[in-house]
């Protein structure tokens, strides 16, 4: 009876539903782990097959297609120059935008700037070429043996605020006496790449050199406060993905009270809405501070 009685105990206790629970759990919990593993391997497979693709192509590329495309191309509609092909290169009748790598290959037109996009050639010839740009619409050109069209491509390639310059010198009257405020705004060697889109709808790279701003602050000739801000002051302030992609567009002075002295720095995307504006405190003794407004 005794052994009746234990064999019965252990049986039920091994049928326990909670334990049971647990046990597919566990084995949830183990396969899941596995799944991710796998997922992380092939994301990571793909990734590398991508790395390679660019290079894979560039090696594999269509020599006879790229033979073709050497030459001055005009758009077919009007015969303005659109660019000019040399190499392994794409040159543009714009002094802002800067040349780009190319290969063809299988259909497509392959241009590296910046970013890399790839063109669905539909129809090329050797004086003719068809592709589609990124709005899906068609782009025809035509080659042009006009020598006289090459002098649209016969620059140096320059940033967009090349020579721009900003000065700001203000008389202030305090409770402390008065101050000269000397602000200057100029171009750094700092270059900035922003992406746009030509008239035909193919993205190109227009440069844009970072700003210095100085500010020299004098209380009756005597020096107070002296001292050139850059954009990478304000990295705490600003994301950072933000900050790469900007410039330091302006320094002005705003106004004072009966302790400081306060100026506006603007930070943001050339040619765009989109900015930072960093408040500047400047007290009598030198001492400064900055947050974001």
């Amino acid at each position: 009876m005794n052994r009746t009685y234990r064999h019965r105990r252990l049986s039920s206790v091994g049928n326990i539903p909670g334990r049971t629970t647990v046990r597919h759990q566990m084995s949830f919990i183990r396969i899941m782990k596995k799944k991710t593993i796998i997922s992380i391997c092939v994301l990571l497979l793909l990734a590398s097959c991508r790395n390679r693709s660019t290079g894979y192509q560039q090696s594999h590329e269509d020599k006879q297609a790229k033979e073709m495309l050497q030459g001055l191309w005009t758009n077919g509609e009007n015969s303005d120059p659109a660019m000019l092909v040399r190499g392994d290169s794409i040159f543009y009748p714009d002094s802002a935008s800067m040349p780009v790598r190319f290969w063809v290959y299988q259909d497509t037109l392959y241009l590296q700037g910046k970013n890399l996009h790839g063109y669905k050639i539909e129809k090329q010839a050797p004086h003719l070429l068809k592709f589609t740009n990124q709005n899906g619409d068609e782009v025809r050109l035509v080659k042009s043996g006009d020598k006289t069209l090459r002098s649209a491509f016969s620059y140096h390639v320059y940033a967009m605020n090349t020579f721009r310059e900003q000065s700001q010198d203000t008389i202030i009257r305090t409770d402390l006496g008065y101050f000269e405020s000397k602000v200057h705004v100029e171009t750094t060697s700092d270059k900035v790449i922003k992406s746009t889109y030509n008239d035909n709808g193919v993205e190109v790279d227009n440069m844009y050199l970072d700003n210095v701003a100085s500010l020299r602050l004098l209380n009756h000739g005597t020096p107070v406060f002296a001292h050139d801000f850059r954009k990478q002051e304000f990295q705490s302030l600003i994301p950072k993905d933000f900050l790469f992609r900007s410039i330091l567009r302006r320094m002005y002075f705003t106004h004072a009270d009966a302790k400081a002295l306060y100026y506006y720095v603007v930070i943001g995307i050339p040619d765009a809405d989109t900015t930072y504006v960093i408040e500047l405190r400047v007290t009598p003794d030198g001492r400064m501070s900055k947050k974001l407004r």
